[in-house]
C-alpha cells in the first residue's frame, strides 16, 4: 500500500496522515488512532532514513539513565517509552552506569544520531556537551537531577521534603543516635536529601555527629562499606536513614553480616520503594517517589517542546512516607 493509497482510504489529505506520523501532538487523537490502526492493518512502513533527511527529524528520543539495574531507572524508561511509542516516537536508551564519562559518550551518541529530545538522568556530564545539543536545537529534559542550566524542562521529586519524612518518623520513634547513608554530592537529589536530613534534625534539637554522616555512590557496595563503618563506631546509631535503594541493599547486607537485628537493634529507613522492599521480614519503611509519573511527565514535556513550546517548565512531584515495620522505638 502507498502513502496515497492509505489518504483514500481514510478520506484524509496526505498532509494530514504526514502530519499523524510525523508530528501526532499536533494531531486530533481520533484521527491519529485511524491514520495508525490503518498502517497496522495495511504494514505501510514509512522510510525512517529518507523521512530524517526531509525533515531533519530522526523521531528518536535519546534517554540516558544513571543506572539501568536501578528499579527506579527501569520504571522511568518504561514510562517514557510508553508515552514515546503512543506518539509515534522510538527510544535510543544508554546506561551511564553512574559514570560521567559513560554519560558524555551517550550524548555524543545522540548528537551524531541527530536524535529529536534527550531526557537525562545526570551522573555529571560535561556542561559543553549539553551547549552543543542547544547549538544544535535538541531539546533537553532534566529528570530527577538538575543540572542548573539554563531554558530547559525539569522533572524532580521533593527531595528534601522527602528526607524530612523519614528523618521525622525516626525523631518520633524516639531516636536521637540516627544516622544517613548520603549519596555523592555533585548530584542535585543526593545534596537535597542530605539537607532534608540535617534540617529535620537540626529542628528537632537533635546533634548530627560528623561521623554520623556517611557518604557513598548510589550503588550496592558503598551502601555496604558505609553501613560497616557506622557500625563499627563505639557509639553506633540506633537508626539509619539511607538515601537510595541501591545503598540499602548493600546496607542490609552488612546488618545481616553482623546479625544485627532489624528493627530491634537497628531502625531503618529507605528512600525508593524498590518492589523488594515490601517483601523483606521486616517489610522496609520506605520514602516513596512516583517513578512512572516522573518518566510521562518527562517525555510529555519533550514532546511539547518538539510541538514548538519555548517557556521551560519545572514540575516537581511529592514524595510519600510509605510506614512498614523496619523502624521501632530504640531499645535505650
Amino acid at each position: 500500500m502507498t502513502f496515497n493509497d492509505l489518504a483514500k482510504e481514510l478520506n484524509l489529505s496526505t498532509a494530514t496522515i504526514s502530519r499523524a506520523l510525523s508530528r501526532p501532538e499536533i494531531v486530533a487523537p481520533q484521527t491519529r488512532t485511524r491514520v495508525l490502526d490503518a498502517v497496522r492493518r495495511s504494514g505501510y512502513q514509512m522510510n525512517g532514513i529518507a523521512r530524517s533527511l526531509r525533515t531533519q527529524s530522526t523521531h528518536t528520543i535519546g534517554v540516558i539513565v544513571s543506572d539501568i539495574c536501578n528499579p527506579f531507572f527501569s520504571s522511568i524508561v518504561k514510562a517514557v517509552e510508553d508515552v514515546a511509542r503512543t506518539n509515534c516516537y522510538t527510544v535510543l536508551i544508554c546506561n551511564a552506569d553512574e559514570d560521567g564519562g559513560n554519560e558524555e559518550v551517550a550524548l555524543r551518541l545522540f548528537i551524531e544520531r541527530q536524535v529529536s529530545g534527550v531526557i537525562r538522568c545526570s551522573v555529571g556530564a560535561n556542561p559543553s556537551l549539553l551547549r552543543v545539543l542547544h547549538q544544535k536545537s535538541i531539546p533537553l529534559i532534566d529528570l530527577d537531577r538538575q543540572s542548573g542550566l539554563p531554558n530547559i524542562d525539569t522533572v524532580i521529586l521533593n527531595n528534601e521534603l522527602g528526607a524530612s519524612l523519614g528523618t521525622r518518623h525516626l525523631i518520633k520513634l524516639g531516636h536521637k543516635r540516627i544516622a544517613i547513608v548520603s549519596g555523592p554530592q555533585h548530584l542535585s537529589n543526593a545534596r537535597d536529601r542530605l539537607e532534608g536530613f540535617r534540617k529535620t534534625l537540626r529542628a528537632a534539637r537533635i546533634s548530627i555527629p560528623k561521623n554520623y554522616v556517611e557518604f557513598g555512590d548510589f550503588r550496592e557496595a558503598s551502601g555496604f562499606q558505609a553501613a560497616e563503618r557506622l557500625l563499627n563506631l563505639d557509639s553506633p546509631p540506633t537508626a539509619i536513614f539511607v538515601a537510595n535503594n541501591e545503598m540499602m541493599a548493600g546496607t542490609l547486607s552488612a546488618v545481616r553480616q553482623r546479625r544485627v537485628k532489624v528493627p530491634r537493634d537497628l531502625s531503618l529507613v529507605g528512600f525508593d520503594d524498590a518492589r523488594w522492599a515490601q517483601y523483606l521480614e521486616p517489610p522496609l519503611t520506605v520514602v516513596s517517589q512516583p517513578a512512572e509519573l516522573m518518566g510521562q511527565k518527562a517525555a510529555q514535556l519533550l514532546l511539547t517542546r518538539l510541538a514548538g513550546r519555548t517557556t521551560p517548565q519545572t514540575v516537581v512531584f511529592e514524595p510519600e512516607l510509605i510506614v512498614r515495620r523496619s523502624a521501632t522505638a530504640p531499645k535505650n
